[in-house]
């Protein structure tokens, strides 16, 4: 009976996880054919933040989306670092990774809410506090299920997101300030950000979604 509800904590991370990228995929994929088909269209020339930023359909399904998603990605956190506490991560590292969880979740928020063509001050601020504080909590996040020793694979997902992430964030915060960093060369790395974060919640949805979680105290991984 002890294991009952672990185990139903990471059903609950499958199904939650499975919602967050039924809505993230709906919602960029859906605004982004709003979008095209009124617009021209690149993966290497527009950002999501042009979408989102389009009066209409196109901005009102992206907008609207990413204000939902916001919440459902930060409940998949909680159910996550949950689960981690019980295969050894700290509970200190878990308070961190959840007040990183905040930063992040009202980052993106902040992006919907506020489109560049608003206050492109208050935006790009939102997109850093996103992108930046992902970097963060993902890397303490593959930290932890390394020294857990997880399937291989969630710290590889987890780093694939610090990595994408970082090089978008580092190449956006570089616009306009160096010569050879134009406005389009960071809108692939946006693109390849968002599909790697899909990666991740599906690998750790099913993943974890079907793994037992030991009873408290074993398989803990400390090394």
């Amino acid at each position: 009976m002890k294991n009952e509800p672990r185990f139903r904590v990471s059903q609950a991370l499958a199904i939650v996880g499975a919602v967050g990228v039924s809505f993230g995929l709906l919602t960029v994929v859906g605004s982004t054919l709003l979008y095209a088909s009124g617009h021209d269209f690149s993966f290497l020339s527009t950002y999501l933040s042009d979408v989102g930023n389009t009066p209409g359909w196109p901005g009102t399904v992206f907008n609207t989306g990413m204000l939902l998603v916001a919440p459902i990605r930060y409940l998949f956190l909680v159910l996550l670092v949950l689960l981690l506490g019980h295969y050894g991560m700290p509970s200190m590292s878990r308070c961190i990774a959840l007040a990183l969880g905040v930063v992040v979740a009202l980052g993106s928020a902040g992006t919907a809410a506020i489109p560049f063509s608003l206050s492109r001050e208050l935006h790009m601020l939102s997109a850093m506090l996103y992108f930046f504080g992902t970097v963060i909590l993902q890397s303490l996040i593959a930290w932890q299920e390394w020294r857990a020793r997880l399937p291989r694979l969630l710290p590889v997902l987890s780093l694939s997101v610090v990595a994408s992430y970082l090089i978008f964030a580092v190449l956006l915060s570089l616009v306009g300030k160096v010569e050879t960093v134009t406005r389009a060369t960071p809108v692939i790395w946006e693109w390849l950000a968002f599909a790697s974060l899909m990666f991740w919640l599906v690998g750790h949805s099913v993943v974890l979604g079907a793994k037992r979680m030991p009873p408290q105290g074993e398989s803990r991984g400390e090394a």
